[in-house]
């Protein structure tokens, strides 16, 4: 980043937007790139103040007062006045150029610099988050700059200098070892510089570097990120009975040849990018196409779950983080909604690219939906490892999910089981849950589960004749294939009262 600074230097560009996670160490490694010129920051507080000497002289000969520079507007009508070479840093740009909010007055003062500062080597710095897009009406005079997460190797020189000083003042912290480096350098990736000095010296303990409490000060970090919640559980594929397939296709995923950097998950994909053409504000739109955008520019792999409530799709995709020794996020579109649309989209771009960091370049994207009708084809092409179906388990499946729940509540003996035709895992889960924390029996559990598949029979009915032949069968190889219960069969599971069947009877003599 600092040698495509220098070269916009060097070439006089006038505007320049550098979009990083810490404004104010970029604009230090910047400002000692161009140390000898005069350089002028300019923040919605201070106003414009100078940096370093030569800036703190301009100002001062040109006459230019702090108290009169804090409005945007009045700081680049300001800035106009100063000599060549000089360099303007605008901190938190994006909150003045960024949103529906800002004023025409803004951007018009922007573009004025544009001309005069490409006339004599000046140049104006817009410091922002990452996400900020400029306005359309100065897209075609800025450069943009990205200046990227700290890499493995800044991160453990974080980490290294750390020790070192710890090592001076206290012969007990032991060395540091290639094996911990590693470690915390996996925690700290998607973290600024600044921000990873501070959670690595705050887990700092007498023995060394506290690994487990780095990576949960990392997920209260991540989870301050608009859109982004860092899963912690404890599931593996282990506690998952059935779907054999769909976990098969993620074991493989773990021995190929691209490795995974951070499991990202997408719960109800489906209602979160609904009726995209009917956003009037465009704020969907645009949530699609950054997402499929950066899946492709990456090429980043995922899977689509599909299937009735219960069936372990989020289950699923909590354990893969936990198979792949990465973090889990849950990625929500919603939460990325602000009060104006470029809010919201720089709001989902920040978010990518710290996923972007904290996989280090590599992230694999589960999305989990109820309704596979309104999937979009756009999505499903993205979703390079395939579309699974999620049905209520088979009796085979229920058999060993009872087996597995009673083992783990712990509930001794052979307890007489309720009749769990079309029951899911969670509906399982619950019953078995229920009769550990009351003492009631499994019988008596029962008589408050009414299963999905018989409460909505009819949109499971519909669900799965839309997924046959069309998704792959999360139990077992090879597309899903539904066939509808014979009509006797149906017919004999109505159950009615003596009297109400005499009724029916006597209306058919009748």
């Amino acid at each position: 980043m600092l040698r495509l600074f220098q070269s916009a230097r060097r070439v006089s560009v006038p505007i320049l937007v550098v979009r990083t996670a810490d404004q104010v160490a970029t604009m230090e490694a910047l400002e000692a790139a161009s140390a000898t010129h005069p350089l002028v920051c300019w923040d919605a507080v201070r106003g414009l103040v100078g940096v370093n000497g030569p800036g703190k002289s301009v100002l001062q000969k040109q006459g230019v007062k702090a108290e009169e520079t804090i409005g945007f507007v009045e700081a680049m009508i300001a800035a106009q006045r100063l000599p060549q070479e000089s360099v303007v840093f605008a901190l938190n740009a994006q909150r003045q150029l960024g949103c529906d909010g800002v004023s025409p007055a803004s951007i018009q003062a922007v573009a004025n610099l544009r001309e005069p500062f490409k006339a004599n080597f000046r140049m104006l710095v817009l410091m922002s988050g990452y996400g900020f897009a400029p306005p359309p009406e100065l897209a075609q005079d800025v450069v943009v700059l990205d200046d990227a997460y700290p890499d493995a190797v800044q991160l453990g020189k974080v980490v290294g200098d750390l020790y070192e000083a710890a090592r001076k003042t206290s012969k007990q912290v032991p060395a540091l070892t290639p094996d911990v480096t590693a470690k915390a350098v996996e925690a700290l990736s998607g973290l600024s510089s600044f921000a990873a000095e501070q959670q690595a010296a705050m887990s700092f303990r007498e023995t060394g570097l506290d690994l487990d409490a780095l990576w949960e000060r990392k997920r209260v970090t991540i989870n301050q990120t608009r859109g982004l919640h860092a899963y912690s559980g404890p599931e593996r594929f282990a506690d998952i009975v059935g779907v054999e397939s769909a976990k098969a296709r993620l074991r493989s995923r773990l021995k190929a040849r691209t490795p995974i950097g951070v499991v990202v998950w997408i719960d109800e994909l489906d209602k979160a990018l609904a009726n995209v053409e009917h956003d009037t504000s465009g704020v969907r739109m645009d949530q699609l196409r950054t997402l499929l955008t950066e899946m492709d520019l990456h090429e980043w792999r995922g899977m689509v779950a599909v299937g009735v409530s219960g069936g372990g799709k989020s289950l699923l995709a909590k354990a893969f983080g936990n198979e792949a020794g990465v973090p889990t996020i849950a990625l929500d579109f919603g939460d990325m909604e602000g009060p104006h649309v470029g809010e919201s989209e720089m709001m989902l771009r920040n978010a990518v690219s710290v996923i972007k960091a904290i996989g280090r370049g590599h992230a694999y994207f589960i999305a989990t939906s109820n309704n596979a009708t309104v999937m979009r084809p756009e999505l499903q092409r993205r979703f390079t490892d395939g579309m699974f179906f999620f049905d209520v388990m088979t009796d085979a499946e229920r058999a060993a999910c009872w087996k597995f729940y009673l083992e783990k509540y712990q509930i001794a003996g052979r307890p007489k089981l309720p009749d769990d035709a079309g029951w899911t895992g969670a509906e399982i889960r619950n019953c078995v849950r229920d009769s550990w924390d009351t003492g009631a029996t499994l019988l008596e559990a029962a008589r408050f589960i009414v299963p999905m598949a018989r409460s909505r029979a009819t949109d499971v009915e519909q669900l799965r004749r839309f997924a046959h032949g069309r998704f792959l069968d999360a139990s077992k190889p090879g597309t899903y294939q539904y066939e509808p219960e014979p009509m006797e069969k149906l017919r004999r599971a109505i159950q009615l009262p003596p009297e109400a069947v005499k009724a029916i009877v006597g209306m058919e003599e009748s």
